[in-house]
């Protein structure tokens, strides 16, 4: 994909902000040394790398502490995702704030590529992540996909009436401090897991949405990372539909508490959402935590989305639609290999 941005990308400031990367960890010791590593790469000559480690039992700690004054660390007794980003935050200093996860990695150009496109007013600079395996291997695919809308400037109108918009996961989004410090601290008994979804849905009521169309990270993608919710696997797909960190009306709530108006139903009909719902009612109704939930229900939910959605071309459209009548109608065998859907 060719490196462009549809947004004003601006030039080098006159003056080097301050960038902090904070690494959020729990048991990731495997990948946690490709992370820092990727973050002490980088080109830009400010940067920060705040390391937070949320109680693990592997030997992240020690790889922490072998990185020595070249890092911020801080250690901690498990608290889950939120807890991590409030503790990193906290520990930070910079005007521009990046969670990237253990798991995951930055180019080395990625802060210079994202001080660069900065201006006044903006809340979140996003940019596409590349998908790789647990060894590193290039999956040959661009996280988000963008299918001919990319999101720049004032986004709230596109959040409050189609539920979403696109984005990538949290590695690869910056966040001005200001805009933050509207949002955090998060709620650690809510954002067990997460922590990210309400920096997407809310920062941009604060500001402006800048998006980078080029990879300037790697998102892996292996068993352990709960992101990759296989509908197989019910009970992650079921806390993924009932647990209070993915349901709307958390994010409503928050919402509300900022004064900003968001929809719980129009946020828990986008297509994304009525697929997961669906692949569970398929694989297991009696199990399925959302009572009313019914194949025809889904599938009239389900192409109705497809149709509302905006951005989405005819042929996107139509295998979409084709999912839902197959996932709604088809023997088992169809609907175990449709229902594993990626982030």
């Amino acid at each position: 994909m060719s490196d462009v941005s549809t947004a004003p990308a601006g030039s080098r400031p006159t003056r080097y902000p301050l960038v902090s990367i904070v690494i959020n960890n729990y048991n990731y010791g495997r990948y946690l040394r490709a992370a820092i590593d990727s973050s002490l790469a980088q080109t830009y000559p400010q940067v920060e790398v705040v390391v937070v480690d949320d109680g693990s039992t592997d030997d992240s700690r020690e790889i922490i502490e072998s990185y020595g004054k070249r890092i911020l660390s801080v250690i901690k007794d498990n608290g889950g995702q939120g807890s991590a980003f409030n503790a990193g935050f906290v520990a930070s200093h910079g005007e521009i704030v990046i969670f990237l996860d253990a798991d995951d990695e930055l180019l080395s150009n990625a802060i210079d590529r994202v001080t660069a496109a900065w201006r006044p007013g903006v809340a979140k600079i996003q940019f596409q992540l590349e998908l790789i395996d647990d060894s590193s291997k290039s999956l040959g695919l661009l996280v988000p996909q963008y299918n001919g809308f990319v999101p720049n400037g004032d986004v709230r109108d596109r959040i409050t009436r189609f539920g979403e918009y696109p984005t990538p996961p949290s590695s690869g989004s910056a966040y001005s401090r200001a805009v933050l410090n509207q949002l955090m601290p998060l709620d650690e008994a809510i954002w067990l897991l997460a922590a990210d979804r309400p920096l997407f849905f809310l920062t941009p009521f604060f500001g402006d949405l800048v998006s980078l169309c080029t990879p300037l990270g790697r998102y892996r993608i292996h068993a352990a990372n709960d992101s990759r919710l296989k509908g197989r696997h019910l009970e992650a797909l079921h806390r993924r539909l009932s647990a209070p960190f993915f349901v709307p009306e958390t994010i409503c709530r928050l919402a509300a508490s900022k004064g900003i108006k968001l929809d719980p139903q129009v946020l828990g009909s986008t297509s994304r959402e009525v697929k997961l719902k669906m692949a569970s009612v398929r694989l297991d109704p009696k199990t399925h935590p959302i009572a009313g939930d019914t194949r025809l229900r889904l599938l009239v939910k389900g192409i109705k989305a497809s149709l509302r959605e905006p951005d989405m071309s005819a042929t996107l459209r139509a295998k979409q639609i084709a999912w839902f009548v197959l996932m709604a109608s088809g023997p088992m065998a169809i609907v175990s290999r449709l229902s594993a859907p990626t982030r």
